[in-house]
């Protein structure tokens, strides 16, 4: 193959990646080597939204190593987990509220994320030790919280969503009294909750 051939296929690649990132709104894809799990990432006005997939096996691991009954622990491994990561790359503080988030799902209906707040309802009747809500609560992603520049936190969020699932992600915040908005778009939950 001639150089120049090789440049021209080396240009169209880069042209067409552009186009799907273009397509995507900004979110980018990565697939991690050594787990398979997938990572989706957008930035808008400053604010960086970041969700990896969190398999079933590692929500099990996590939950149970905290001492969580069996049937808990299956109800939470088998709703769409990942791991949220919200920075704060603006020059202005920003308050965020996971309640004002939304995902849109295939069928196009916009949807509230499952809080750590609405797990700890459903579960009230177990009657969880004040630990393992302590252990649950720390884990989940706030659901409201404000970041200085600069700042940055990390949690698990969970949509109520089938295995295999693909969804856009409405994230919302305020900065300097006005409401902002950015997209995550084309995520997908783990191929299967078994």
């Amino acid at each position: 193959m001639s150089a120049g051939r090789l440049r021209s296929i080396c240009l169209l690649a880069a042209l067409v990646c552009s186009a799907a990132t273009a397509a995507g709104g900004g979110t980018r894809h990565s697939v991690a080597a050594d787990t398979g799990l997938s990572t989706w990432e957008a930035e808008a006005e400053g604010v960086h939204l970041r969700l990896t997939q969190i398999s079933p096996e590692q929500a099990r691991a996590f939950m149970l190593g905290r001492g969580m009954d069996r049937q808990s622990v299956e109800e939470f491994a088998h709703a769409c987990v990942f791991m949220t990561v919200v920075r704060n790359e603006s020059d202005a503080p920003i308050e965020h509220d996971l309640t004002g988030w939304h995902y849109l799902a295939q069928d196009g209906t916009a949807r509230p994320m499952l809080t750590k707040y609405d797990w700890l309802t459903r579960w009230q009747p177990r009657n969880f030790s004040a630990p393992l809500k302590l252990a649950f609560e720390w884990s989940q992603f706030p659901v409201s919280q404000t970041f200085s520049p600069g700042d940055w936190n990390q949690g698990m969020t969970t949509f109520a969503l089938p295995a295999g699932s693909r969804f856009d992600v409405l994230y919302r915040w305020r900065q300097n009294g006005k409401l902002h908005e950015g997209k995550l778009q084309h995520v997908q939950c783990p191929a299967s909750f078994d």
